[in-house]
């Protein structure tokens, strides 16, 4: 009997595990910069590949007030950066911040931190870009081609 309920719980465990790799849900309750949220009560993260400029910068309070309009109140799909699917794998940025994708939308299908690269609003961080996102420097690279948002010119 203590067998069957030893292997129950690793068999939980490793489900647990795989779903958290995977993705959660959650609410945007605040949104602290165009590129800083605050998800749930407590949980701060930095949208991952990106920089979106600061709400003093020249176009930064609109894309502040974009993300806002866009995320705040929102339930999202979560993905944090890891490094190896585990919690201690999650990357995080010099001022502690862990790294996520966002996705919201109809059935969280549509990536918030490329809706930002489209319309010009952010550019991307090569420092902190995993290799599943380098798609992201195309996406800057037609933005800016465009001259959208930051990259429009006078």
């Amino acid at each position: 009997m203590f067998r069957i309920a030893t292997r129950a719980l690793i068999v939980v465990t490793a489900l647990v595990a795989a779903i958290s790799a995977a993705g959660h849900t959650g609410i945007i309750q605040r949104v602290l910069s165009g590129d800083l949220l605050q998800i749930g009560d407590t949980f701060v993260a930095r949208l991952t590949g990106i920089s979106a400029p600061s709400r003093d910068e020249l176009i930064g309070y609109q894309i502040y007030d974009f993300t806002r309009r866009e995320l705040e109140g929102q339930t999202v799909a979560i993905f944090t950066w890891t490094t190896d699917n585990t919690a201690a794998g999650i990357v995080h940025d010099e001022k502690g911040y862990p790294f996520v994708r966002v996705y919201y939308g109809k059935q969280a299908s549509v990536c918030f931190n490329e809706v930002l690269l489209k319309k010009g609003y952010a550019r991307v961080d090569l420092k902190y870009l995993p290799e599943d996102l380098k798609h992201y420097v195309d996406l800057e690279k037609e933005a800016r081609e465009k001259g959208l948002g930051i990259w429009k010119t006078r």
